[in-house]
This record gives structure tokens, C-alpha cells and sequence, in this order.
């Protein structure tokens, strides 16, 4: 089942796309962008994102708008808002972004859909990206990160032979070695319902369903909370759409 776009949004894209003011040679309190910088740096996501947005509000016409909002929806997905984050990044492909923006803003638009639990959106969205030349693409999205994020929205769409396939292309020594792990050596189909940085919080959300704990090495260590396994994928599915009616949206099934 692939979304695409109605040719009512691509008309209404085009139309805000010509209503953008000139591009801008001067700034207006460039000191927001260098102090919203620096928040970014320092996790401070929320006071970040209002410098952002201050900074786009008297600057509507800056030349690097694109990437401004760019920066706001990375911030907002941090926050754990994929919504807020999707206009961002919908904002910025309406501001002509440079060739590697408008990749990465297409690569955390779809990590946003994953994260909203829209498999199949996401999936068009990495697609479309692992698709694009690398000379375009530059170094903003390492192979990794795209590899693994979009094995991650594959598992959620229900190809989980492509979402294996994709698992492989990781670097199995890289930042994503322990999320690797439990990944491919599982047997049978398990639901995540969540990863935790403290055995105590996983135990106590794991308590509530009688799951599985899982530890997975690295720096930091994370703690899965696993349900299953189910040897039959239907099973599987049957428990996952039960528990996201229960309120466990982020809930996705590992093969």
C-alpha cells in the first residue's frame, strides 16, 4: 500500500513555494541562530526551537531558511513531536534547500513518519533517499544511520525479509552495533515495546505485561522490553495491533 501525494498538496506547495519573500543579504539579530546553535549542542531541544523559530520570524526572507528549518525539525523530533517536526521539514522543501538539505530534510521527514508509526511513508521517504546520488546526498546522512532507520520502518510496513536485508548493510562495529544485535539473532517474531537506559524503568514498564528484558551492550546500555516470542507472524500481528489499542503506539515487531 504506497501513499502518495494528492496533486492538491503538490498545487498548494507550489503556491506557497512563489509566495516566499526574496532571499535576504541581511540579518536581523544573528544572534538567536548562534544562541540556538549552541542550545542544539547542548540538548536543550525545547529553548532551542524557540530560537529557531524567533529567528525565522524576523528573518522570513534569509537565504538559509531551508536549513534554519531543517534545524527546528530536528529539534522537535528530539522533543519526541514527529508533527511539529513534519511541518518543519514540509516547510523547508518549500524553501528551494540546497541538494544535501533537501535530502536530509526527505531522510528526517521519513524518520518522523517512522516515529508517528506511518511504516509505509516512511519507507517511500528512505527509499527515495537511498536512491539519490551520493555526490548529492553529501556526508549529513551516514549509510548507517540510513540503513539501519530504514530496516527500522520495513519491520514496522511488515517486510521484515527486506528489513533483514537491510540490517546486513550496517557496519556491525559502528553506532548501531547494539541495536544490530537483537535484531538479527532473534528467532520467532518479538514485540519492542520500548528501550530503556535503566534496568529499573525497563522492569517496571516490562512488569505491567509479563515481557521479556532484554540487555543490549554498548555505551549507554539499553534494556528492551520484549513480548513474545510468536513462532507464527499472524500471532504476532494480532498482539501488536491489541497492545497499540491499549496504548503502546510505538510498539513494533522484531523478526
Amino acid at each position: 500500500m504506497k501513499i502518495g501525494i494528492p496533486l492538491l498538496a503538490l498545487v498548494a506547495a507550489a503556491m506557497l513555494s512563489c509566495s516566499q519573500p526574496p532571499p535576504s543579504t541581511s540579518r536581523s539579530s544573528p544572534r538567536l541562530l548562534t544562541e540556538a546553535d549552541q542550545a542544539m549542542l547542548q540538548g536543550q531541544w525545547d529553548r532551542a526551537a524557540g530560537q529557531y523559530e524567533a529567528f525565522l520570524a524576523e528573518n522570513p526572507g534569509d537565504a538559509q531558511r531551508a536549513e534554519v528549518r531543517l534545524q527546528l525539525g530536528k529539534c522537535r523530533l528530539a522533543m519526541g513531536k514527529p508533527e511539529a517536526g513534519i511541518r518543519a521539514f514540509d516547510q523547508a522543501l518549500n524553501d528551494q534547500p540546497s541538494a544535501a538539505a533537501r535530502w536530509e530534510i526527505l531522510f528526517r521527514r521519513a524518520v518522523a513518519y517512522r516515529m508517528q508509526g506511518d511504516g509505509f511513508r516512511a519507507v517511500d521517504g528512505f527509499r527515495a533517499v537511498l536512491a539519490a546520488p551520493m555526490s548529492e546526498r553529501g556526508r549529513s546522512v551516514t549509510n548507517d544511520e540510513l540503513h539501519y532507520e530504514y530496516a527500522t520502518a520495513l519491520f514496522r510496513a511488515g517486510d521484515f525479509q527486506a528489513g533483514r536485508a537491510e540490517l546486513k548493510l550496517v557496519s556491525p562495529t559502528g553506532p548501531y552495533e547494539r541495536q544490530l544485535a537483537p535484531r538479527l539473532g532473534l528467532s520467532g517474531y518479538m514485540i519492542q515495546i520500548g528501550a530503556f537506559g535503566t534496568e529499573e524503568l525497563a522492569r517496571a514498564e516490562g512488569a505491567k505485561l509479563k515481557a521479556e528484558i532484554k540487555q543490549v551492550s554498548g555505551s549507554p546500555v539499553l534494556f528492551l522490553v520484549l513480548v513474545g516470542p510468536f513462532p507464527r507472524l499472524d500471532d504476532a500481528q494480532k498482539e501488536l495491533s491489541r497492545l497499540q489499542r491499549q496504548g503502546y503506539t510505538e510498539a513494533f515487531l522484531l523478526p
